[in-house]
């Protein structure tokens, strides 16, 4: 018996030796993990403390007068929550102006965050915060409040730059990243002031990069996607690494709790708040080219077997500054590069080229057939919509092409986005007097959203599906007017 035990007991001990080894690995594998969240912890706390200091509460003023008819333009964020949820607050934003005594004056009814760029007192934020103020004012994290007026501000890329007025001389800064080197995967946070909760702190991670055509109208069109969670009043802050680096202005979002929201990118916010500090606007250029893809041009890339992308040249703007590079272009030509930046399609070429100042020069690599060129060009202001339509040429030769339908369209603004209610699509500009448009009930400010069942997010995109249509099947448009959808076709000849 005593042997069985000791026996027994001798197993024990060998089985515990043989464990051993094991549990004490497991321990230290969950300590290392455990220390590694610790680490992570420690890395958003130390973000969301370095970089809130330097972001700003701006707090938006308009006289109720301002607002009648409209209670939702104090808020200009509201345009971009989903139409049940800007009812709501519309109702809401009435009972209070109601309310408010007759003589109450201006009051703070709107709100966005913003970021400060340099001890001088710029902030940045996004258009849309400060867009019909009468008055600003900006909070910061310990407290301290001071008035702004706005140093410039550029519609089309949703971008603005305050100045604080008399700033003191310890103003904290944000940093930034470039937002070409951010990774699709990589840790995001967004620091600002959703529904008034100041310095609320989020984070999650780079969804995607890149993503374009998501507000009618608007010229710059890169933004950064995050599952990051952003609501109103998140506007106009940042987003940041793990480093506490800014890369992308939170903008947008795309329905609430959606964990879809979208940052302008850094480098683009940087080089147009640089502008409008030191100019007060942002003047973009353009070379008044008519352009198209060479992936979309089968037969052409054909010739070209050993190029895969470019911009074709479909024609030159009469009197447009392309008209006047050295050596000429033609018709045909495709463009690789600006300034050695490769551009693949219109959309690329046209960011590359509206962001130089007008009057510089540029250098574009152009393939003519088997020959390379290196063409200058010196790129001007981008004049308005019916100047640059006026001096166009046609895009192809007389007959079943998009020019004869007689429609002239532009870039949907953000503004009359709002206000009828669509996400995109391309306003007409004119119609063409005896053309196939000329007795549909078409006129100026109608938006056409899709063509043959097509959405319809650009004038290229506009042009490219038109000219695909068949004329004599009929074209059918989807068309808003004061906000009511609707259709036309367009046929041979007038009804």
């Amino acid at each position: 018996m005593i042997v069985d035990v000791r026996h027994r007991a001798a197993r024990v001990v060998l089985l515990a030796l043989l464990l051993t080894p094991s549990l004490a690995l497991r321990a230290s594998d969950a300590s290392k993990a455990l220390d590694l969240a610790r680490q992570l912890n420690e890395a958003f706390v130390a973000v969301a403390d370095s970089v809130s200091p330097a972001v700003v509460i701006i707090d938006v003023a308009q006289e109720p007068e301002d607002v009648d008819g409209d209670p939702g333009q104090a808020n200009p964020w509201l345009n971009l929550l989903p139409k049940e949820y800007r009812d709501q607050f519309r109702k809401e934003l009435e009972k209070r102006r109601e309310q408010r005594p007759p003589d109450a004056g201006e009051e703070f009814n709107g709100q966005g965050s913003g970021m400060i760029l340099s001890k001088e007192g710029d902030i940045l934020t996004n258009h849309h915060v400060v867009e019909g103020s009468k008055r600003l004012r900006v909070r910061l994290k310990d407290g301290r409040q001071f008035d702004v007026d706005v140093k410039g501000t550029d519609r089309d890329s949703d971008l603005a730059v305050l100045r604080i007025q008399n700033p003191p001389a310890n103003l904290p800064t944000v940093r930034f990243a470039d937002s070409d080197q951010v990774r699709v995967g990589e840790f995001a946070i967004a620091i600002g002031a959703p529904y008034r909760l100041d310095y609320s702190v989020s984070y999650g991670h780079v969804s995607a990069k890149g993503r374009s055509n998501l507000m009618g109208g608007m010229f710059d069109q890169d933004f950064i996607q995050t599952d990051a969670n952003i609501n109103p009043g998140n506007s106009g802050g940042p987003l940041v690494d793990i480093e506490g680096r800014v890369i992308g202005i939170n903008s947008m979002i795309r329905g609430l709790n959606s964990g879809i929201g979208f940052a302008i990118p850094s480098n683009l916010a940087r080089e147009i708040a640089t502008r409008l500090i030191e100019d007060g606007r942002f003047v973009r250029s353009w070379l008044g080219l008519q352009i198209d893809s060479l992936r979309d041009r089968a037969s052409l890339r054909k010739t070209l077997a050993d190029l895969k992308e470019g911009v074709v040249v479909d024609a030159i703007s009469r009197n447009g500054p392309a008209s006047h590079a050295e050596p000429a272009l033609k018709p045909g030509d495709v463009i690789t590069s600006v300034d050695g930046h490769p551009v693949a399609d219109p959309a690329q070429l046209r960011a590359v080229v509206s962001r130089k100042r007008p009057g510089s020069t540029v250098v574009l690599d152009v393939r003519r057939a088997a020959e390379s060129l290196k063409v200058k060009v010196q790129p001007q202001a981008l004049p308005e919509a019916g100047d640059r339509i006026a001096g166009f040429m046609p895009r192809r030769p007389a007959g079943d092409s998009p020019e004869d339908y007689g429609i002239h369209v532009d870039r949907l603004s953000p503004e009359v986005a709002r206000k009828q209610e669509v996400e995109s699509g391309v306003i007409i500009q004119s119609i063409s007097p005896d053309s196939p448009a000329a007795g549909q009930d078409l006129r100026p400010g109608d938006v056409v959203t899709e063509v043959n069942h097509q959405s319809v997010e650009s004038p290229d995109q506009f042009q490219e599906i038109l000219g695909e249509a068949a004329l004599s099947k009929g074209i059918l448009l989807q068309v808003v007017r004061d906000g009511q959808p609707g259709f036309r076709v367009l046929k041979p000849g007038k009804d």
